[in-house]
């Protein structure tokens, strides 16, 4: 992370660095963005693709996506690291050494509850088995390791944009039925490339899962710098939280909408820059949301491999704003805005 640091910290602060990360490192902490195959190791990743390489093109170099610490050129080009992030898992066995090792680094980092996300299907096609199974599998497993580190944790199936969005998010719905719609199941979310007109009919799914199931909406939206999006996910699918929203600062309308609503914007800011979302941490949007009462919470996306921790996301979020003082009641804010239930 050292090369990451040296990119987007003010040189005034680094002096004061060790004596931030000491600080928050030891601070309870509530992880409501972060996606399973982002949130592994990089040395797990390696030891899966190395074990199953029989099963993904010899031609994929994968060094430069489990070595990344420069911006990428575009969001569009950090969407593909997912191309070779959704090579694993090739076993159920896989599947499960993955699990641990989020709980793992989760376990490291102080994290007492997570939202932790995945798409379900790619799992199902790699090992050739119904959603239904994957995503028993998935959650069998998130069960098991939040109970053995302690750690509450609930789950959300995440649909892509794309041309199967819709056949991608009636199979995940069939799923979650089937298995007798399971408590950890607690959102569903909307990710992928926001330049992709998804079908109006993908909006109406969204909003009559939520009212018939209760379950909770987040909307990867404004990350590329449209703040539309955000209002489209507001207004069309119901969002009760935006994954990322830099763009929010762009439209009053749009601030004061979230505003109004109590819509939550889960920040993630090393995410953020390295996807090219905001140019310098020093001008990220999260001061026009501090200023302008938009409520966010502080999250880790894919620290894996970022080769981070939410940790290292407080300390850049405190470096930006330079103010620490955001990040005292940084533990209620994400339990307010959690969908996972219960939490004291």
């Amino acid at each position: 992370m050292e090369s990451l640091n040296q990119d987007i910290l003010p040189m005034n602060s680094k002096e004061n660095d060790s004596k931030k990360e000491l600080c928050v490192e030891f601070l309870p902490k509530g992880d409501l963005h972060v996606h399973l195959n982002g949130l592994i190791s990089k040395a797990m990743m390696q030891d899966i693709l190395h074990k199953e390489k029989s099963f993904y093109s010899e031609t994929i170099d994968i060094n430069p996506y489990l070595e990344k610490t420069k911006p990428y050129k575009s969001l569009q080009e950090y969407i593909r690291i997912w191309d070779v992030f959704r090579l694993v898992p090739n076993h159920r066995s896989s599947l499960k050494l993955m699990m641990e090792d989020a709980f793992i680094n989760l376990k490291k980092d102080n994290v007492r509850f997570a939202e932790i996300r995945n798409s379900v299907i790619y799992i199902s096609l790699l090992n050739d088995i119904t959603v239904t199974e994957a995503l028993r599998w998935l959650l069998e497993y998130l069960d098991v390791f939040s109970e053995k580190y302690g750690i509450k944790a609930g789950f959300i199936p995440t649909v892509s944009r794309g041309d199967y969005c819709i056949d991608n998010f009636k199979a995940l719905l069939k799923a979650y039925e089937a298995l007798g719609c399971p408590k950890s199941i607690v959102g569903i979310d909307l990710a992928g490339d926001e330049d992709y007109q998804c079908p109006k009919e993908l909006a109406k799914l969204f909003r009559v899962t939520k009212e018939k199931y209760n379950l909770k909406i987040t909307i990867h939206a404004g990350e590329t710098g449209n703040p539309n999006n955000i209002r489209d996910a507001i207004i069309n699918y119901g969002a009760d939280r935006i994954g990322h929203g830099t763009a929010a600062s762009k439209s009053k309308e749009v601030m004061q909408l979230l505003k109004e609503k109590d819509i939550c914007i889960e920040v993630c800011p090393i995410s953020n820059y390295l996807t090219g979302a905001v140019k310098s941490l020093n001008k990220h949007p999260v001061s026009d949301f501090i200023k302008n009462n938009v409520p966010f919470v502080i999250c880790s996306d894919n620290p894996g491999f970022h080769d981070a921790s939410l940790s290292e996301d407080y300390k850049l979020f405190i470096n930006a704003v330079n103010d620490s003082s955001q990040i005292e009641n940084m533990f209620d804010k994400q339990k307010k805005y959690t969908f996972i239930k219960g939490l004291q």
